[in-house]
């Protein structure tokens, strides 16, 4: 894990629907693993989620697709 992944940062969270809408959005202030583990309790929370995109900024920097 380098440095960018431990500092705290604001990150967006886009729940995407299987039609490609984002129908869920949340906002964290974390470090990049945090944010991830977020991701993945959305996809849990909401049955409607087909992935979960994690963005910093204008960057997508990583995208979790719901298993099966």
């Amino acid at each position: 894990m380098d440095a960018s992944e431990e500092a705290e940062s604001y990150y967006t969270l886009l729940g995407i629907r299987a039609d490609g809408v984002a129908s869920v959005v949340d906002v964290v202030m974390a470090a990049l693993p945090r944010a991830r583990a977020r991701a993945r309790d959305l996809l849990s929370e909401h049955a409607s989620c087909e992935s979960v995109e994690v963005w910093r900024e204008a960057n997508m920097v990583d995208r979790l697709a719901r298993d099966g």
